[in-house]
């Protein structure tokens, strides 16, 4: 069997201050909401999709996890992006020829975009 991700659900500790960062700095579309547990999904092309869903008292230790993101305007994402948040790698080509950059969101996930 060969699975499929349906969907990558992040723990956050504010909603209202991921969901500035995810929306306003990213640009992600709100998708479907669900208030008993306080969990946001983010529109997306293809499957798979990505929620935040908020616990109160989470650490999240300084790991190396990552989600990468395809994008089509890399570079226009990186302009709006690279002086609003903390940058982990700056936009480069990697030696395989992926062009990406790394960011963390506001409880220290890295996430990565790609092109």
């Amino acid at each position: 069997m060969i699975p499929t991700i349906q969907a990558v659900t992040v723990a956050v500790t504010n909603l209202a201050r991921s969901k500035a960062f995810y929306e306003d700095v990213l640009g992600l579309e709100p998708d479907s909401y669900y208030e008993p547990t306080r969990w946001q999904s983010y529109a997306s092309e293809g499957r798979a999709y990505f929620c935040i869903t908020e616990e109160t008292g989470l650490t999240r230790p300084d790991s190396k996890d990552i989600i990468n993101f395809d994008v089509d305007d890399l570079d226009g994402l990186w302009a709006r992006v690279k002086d609003a948040c903390h940058v982990e790698m700056p936009l480069q080509t990697m030696p395989w020829g992926t062009r990406k950059f790394v960011l963390r969101d506001p409880d220290g996930l890295q996430l990565a975009f790609c092109a």
